[in-house]
């Protein structure tokens, strides 16, 4: 009878640890995610920001070609 009560408290035990053990594996597989998203994110709107400043100098250029002045053609783009 004491056999079968530690046989079974022994399974569950192990039980337990392995069901912890895959709770801790998804919890970090979970961060990692959540830290990737966040890098991403942080990526694409770095692209975001540089494309932006990239366009702006394009349209600059253009007006300065086109005869503005350069000051001028730089505070037509904040206004804009």
């Amino acid at each position: 009878m004491i056999d079968g009560d530690v046989g079974r408290l022994a399974d569950e035990s192990l039980r337990l640890s392995l069901r912890q053990a895959e709770l801790a594996v998804l919890l970090v597989t979970a961060a990692q995610y959540a830290w990737l998203d966040l890098c991403v994110d942080g990526y694409r709107t770095m692209g975001l920001i540089l494309s932006a400043t990239s366009d702006q100098r394009d349209r600059t250029r253009r007006l300065i070609r086109r005869g503005v002045p350069p000051e001028a053609a730089a505070r037509a783009l904040r206004i804009v």
